[in-house]
């Protein structure tokens, strides 16, 4: 094959082919018509962003999956932070709200960013299966949004679908996830029950002035059935906090992770023995008490 010269052939092509444009690419020359160099050009930067975009998700992707946090049967105060990588948090923000740097150390995140990032850390994936209807969800990367609003959810409403349709979007834990949550917290409070002698509730402080009232509860008591008509006594305990003493926090039980149902409480707590009278007219008794009247000056 004869020897070609590069320049000559450029010049011998443009001549002939008035419709092409010579692009220089360091020792390269590119040859393209005119029309197409814009739509190219396009085609390149969107090429280019495409490219960003992989390799931002790819390492986000690797440090969502890399950070593990499990639910330990409470919220404490930095329990969202916690459970997110600290990527995370700064790329929702820019995304919401642009790329304003002194904004976001100032105000810090909002609940909006703080909810988009934990479900983006929940409904990571470290495996996707093709044609997959459900996906199921480490319990290592639950975020405490799906499990609250999950745990909320049901004790509000106590509907299993409402639950199993909010799970297949992704927002809440799963039916059977909140089960389990339910029974290992009702098996912390049961051992602290044990440990302490008493029912109360985790939220109340010791070394503090406590009162508390008792009330009656009757629902529908005119009914002839005992499955419509129920009595109960509700129980109120108020904690009176001062500015110089709020308290003293207490230590919340360990659950135990492989908890599956609620044990039960001793009789003594559950049953309690009836009390009724042996006459229609009972007459109490009579009991002397010293009256105790104030001088008066």
């Amino acid at each position: 094959m004869p020897y070609v010269n590069s320049s000559r052939l450029k010049d011998k092509l443009l001549a002939e082919i008035p419709e092409l444009e010579a692009h220089r690419k360091g020792r390269d020359v590119l040859l393209a018509f005119k029309q197409d160099v814009g739509e190219a050009l396009s085609q390149a930067i969107g090429y280019s962003n495409a490219l960003i975009v992989t390799k931002a998700a790819k390492i986000l992707r690797k440090q969502i999956i890399e950070h593990t946090r499990a639910f330990y049967g409470s919220f404490h105060e930095d329990c969202i932070e916690d459970s997110l990588p600290s990527i995370l948090i700064p790329l929702v923000c820019t995304i919401e709200h642009g790329a304003d740097i002194k904004s976001q150390l100032r105000f810090g995140a909002s609940k909006t960013d703080l909810a988009m990032a934990q479900l983006l850390q929940y409904n990571c994936y470290a495996q996707y299966k093709e044609e997959a209807k459900t996906f199921r969800h480490t319990k290592d990367r639950e975020t405490p949004l799906p499990v609250f609003i999950g745990m909320s959810t049901y004790a509000k409403t106590r509907k299993r679908l409402l639950v199993e349709m909010l799970h297949d979007h992704g927002l809440i834990i799963s039916y059977d996830s909140v089960l389990e949550v339910s029974a290992q917290l009702g098996d912390a409070a049961v051992n602290r029950y044990k440990n302490e002698g008493v029912v109360c509730s985790f939220i109340l402080r010791t070394n503090i002035f406590t009162t508390a009232a008792m009330d009656n509860i009757d629902h529908n008591p005119s009914a002839t059935m005992a499955s419509t008509s129920f009595h109960g006594t509700s129980i109120s305990v108020f904690q009176h906090a001062t500015a110089e003493n709020e308290g003293d926090l207490r230590e919340t039980n360990p659950v135990d992770s492989k908890a599956r149902k609620v044990p039960e409480l001793p009789d003594s707590f559950a049953n309690i023995h009836p009390a009724c009278f042996t006459q229609k007219q009972p007459s109490p008794s009579i009991v002397e008490v010293p009256l105790i009247l104030p001088l008066l000056n």
